[in-house]
C-alpha cells in the first residue's frame, strides 16, 4: 500500500511540473487582436544615390541613408515615374524590416512608400511626403497605435499584405486604417495630384 501512495505522490508532482511549464508558453504568445502594423518598421530615410539597372528600363537601384551612417541599398520600379534628379537626395518614407529581395540579380534591403492611383486614364506613381524638418532615422507610427519596444527582425509578407491593404491618401494625407502617419516632425502626405482613396505600397 506505502508503496502505492509514493508512486501517487511522484505522479502529482510531475502533473505540478507540466503545469509550470504551460504557463510561461501562453504568456509569451502575441495578443490575437495585435494590429500587424506594429511589425512594420517605417522610417524617413535619404536617398544618397540614384542608379540604373543594367537591362531594365523600370528600376532604379539607390543608396538610402536610413540612420546616421547606416545605408541599405534598394531596388525601385520608379524609373518610370519618379525622374532621377527628383529622387536623388529625396526624404523618403521607407519600410526598413521586409524580407530582403533579390531584383534584376541586385540585393533590394528595403522599400520606398509611394502612392498609386489613375490619373487621367494613366497609371500615376508618387513618393510618400515627410515633413519638411524631419530626421534621417525618424520613426513612423500610425497615430493611437503604440509602437512596439522592438520591432521584428523581419515583417513578413502576410502582415505587410495587411497593413498595405489599409495604407490609403485622405485628406492629402498619408493614413493607416484612418490614423495618420506622422514622425516627430509632424503628418506625412501625399503630392497634392493624389485623389483621396488612392492607395500606398
Amino acid at each position: 500500500g506505502a508503496a502505492a501512495g509514493g508512486g501517487g505522490g511522484a505522479a502529482e508532482g510531475g502533473a505540478k511540473k507540466k503545469e509550470k511549464k504551460e504557463k510561461p508558453a501562453k504568456t509569451s504568445a502575441p495578443p490575437v487582436d495585435e494590429d500587424p502594423f506594429v511589425k512594420a518598421r517605417l522610417t524617413v530615410a535619404r536617398v544618397v544615390e540614384v542608379g540604373h539597372v543594367e537591362n531594365s528600363d523600370k528600376l532604379y537601384c539607390c543608396q538610402l541613408e536610413v540612420g546616421p551612417g547606416e545605408m541599405r541599398q534598394v531596388v525601385t520600379g520608379l524609373r518610370k515615374f519618379v525622374p532621377e534628379e527628383e529622387l536623388k537626395g529625396r526624404m523618403v518614407l521607407a519600410i526598413l524590416n521586409l524580407k530582403v529581395a533579390k531584383l534584376a540579380g541586385q540585393v533590394s534591403e528595403a522599400m520606398i512608400l509611394a502612392t498609386e492611383a489613375e490619373v487621367g486614364g494613366e497609371l500615376s506613381v508618387k513618393l510618400v511626403g515627410v515633413p519638411a524638418d524631419a530626421t534621417i532615422g525618424d520613426c513612423v507610427n500610425a497615430e493611437g497605435i503604440a509602437p512596439p519596444d522592438v520591432y521584428p527582425k523581419e515583417c513578413k509578407s502576410k502582415f505587410w499584405d495587411a497593413v498595405k491593404d489599409k495604407l490609403k491618401v485622405v485628406g492629402g494625407k498619408a493614413m493607416y486604417d484612418g490614423k495618420k502617419l506622422t514622425c516627430a516632425a509632424g503628418p506625412c502626405s501625399a503630392d497634392p495630384s493624389v485623389p483621396d482613396g488612392s492607395s500606398i505600397k
